[in-house]
């Protein structure tokens, strides 16, 4: 699927849960902080230098977990007239024609299921900011989302997304199809 910069025009529906989403990336970040500059100061006083390298794996995951929050309010899907536009930070920001949905459909995402960018390693992929009923969408052709930032990229055949009323964006491929009852001779 082709990336694009901007949502197309249509109906916007943002992620929930977006604010506790952030605190619990800023009390990461705060925690990853200090177990980061424990290393560093073990290593200095103590001549552990191994732990070096461990720091530096710290400190790339504190730059994306900054990122992540600084950039999370923007996360959203939109439904346009011919696309579907799915914006996640870290994970995807890519428009596809509403025909590669095969359906859409409402699910549950469990607490254990995790939040952020999940996938159940089957094709599914969960780009969730709480808990709740959630729109998913099985898709025609899969959608490439990125499940570790810039290291491991996958094929996404049924997108969940943690979405604001997503009982109103899953009607949005709704199919009316209307009944026509056979003629009595």
């Amino acid at each position: 699927m082709p990336e694009v910069p901007f949502p197309p025009r249509g109906e916007t529906f943002p992620f929930r849960g977006v604010r506790q989403m952030q605190a619990l990336l800023v009390g990461s970040t705060v925690l990853i902080a200090a177990g980061a500059a424990g290393m560093v100061w073990a290593a200095l006083t103590e001549g552990a230098w191994f732990l070096l390298a461990t720091a530096l794996l710290l400190v790339v995951t504190l730059a994306y977990l900054v990122m992540m929050t600084v950039r999370l309010p923007a996360a959203c899907a939109v439904v346009g007239e011919r696309e579907l536009y799915v914006r996640f930070p870290g994970a995807v920001d890519a428009a596809m024609p509403r025909s590669n949905v095969r359906s859409a459909n409402l699910a549950q995402h469990r607490w254990w299921q995790g939040l952020g960018i999940r996938s159940d390693l089957a094709g599914t992929v969960m780009l969730a900011t709480a808990t709740g009923t959630c729109a998913q969408f099985e898709l025609e052709q899969p959608l490439r989302v990125w499940v570790i930032p810039r290291i491991l990229r996958i094929r996404a055949r049924r997108l969940r997304l943690s979405v604001r009323d997503p009982g109103r964006l899953v009607a949005h491929f709704e199919t009316s199809t209307p009944v026509v009852k056979p003629q009595e001779n």
